[in-house]
């Protein structure tokens, strides 16, 4: 897995990975041995092995951290993003990781609540994104973290969803920020 820290994602890291989590969503979990990955992926084992290793449970792990970072975007170039303000070119980022990866979304969804490391992997992953939300939004309840939550996991799954419709859902999240700011700014001068 540290390999892949070091290299650039290019085509076949993305035929690799979707193929694994194509595999692990249509077999099961790690059910799946390494040649039926190179089969699917049409990459060379000795490529896989340069690219995650020898270990299903890695390239998955690389699953997981993806997630993390890209999908919910707890990467430090996302993180700034919200910073700014920025949640459509974020969203729109989000975006493109199912685009590279289209199983990565039903393999979230499939293991979110398996009892096992992945599944805790993507559960403490949520968790984290909920507490993003709380950070860049403090004066929001719990009900609107979780619309938020839904919302943007809404907008990355579904494909269909146009960039028109994700600039006037982000707008209309700004917004909120905006009115929520301006309510307790009138508050604490009381």
């Amino acid at each position: 897995m540290a390999q892949t820290a070091k290299r650039d994602k290019d085509e076949n890291f993305w035929k690799i990975l979707n193929a694994a989590l194509e595999l692990d969503v249509k077999k099961g979990h790690l059910k799946w041995t390494l040649s039926d990955l190179s089969r699917k992926s049409k990459i060379t084992r000795s490529l896989i092995y340069y690219y995650f290793g020898r270990s299903k449970a890695s390239i998955l792990q690389e699953a997981i951290k993806l997630i993390g970072e890209e999908l919910v975007g707890m990467s430090k170039e996302r993180l700034e993003m919200w910073s700014k303000g920025d949640l459509q070119t974020s969203m729109a980022a989000s975006r493109k990781l199912r685009e590279n990866a289209p199983y990565i979304c039903q393999f979230c969804l499939e293991h979110r609540d398996l009892q096992n490391d992945i599944g805790e992997s993507i559960r403490s992953i949520e968790e984290e994104f909920r507490q993003k939300i709380r950070t860049f939004f403090p004066q929001i309840s719990e009900a609107e973290v979780e619309g938020i939550y839904t919302v943007y996991w809404g907008l990355t799954f579904v494909p269909e969803i146009s960039p028109e419709a994700m600039q006037a859902v982000v707008q209309l999240i700004q917004v909120k920020k905006a009115s929520v700011s301006v309510k307790a700014s009138i508050a604490s001068q009381k």
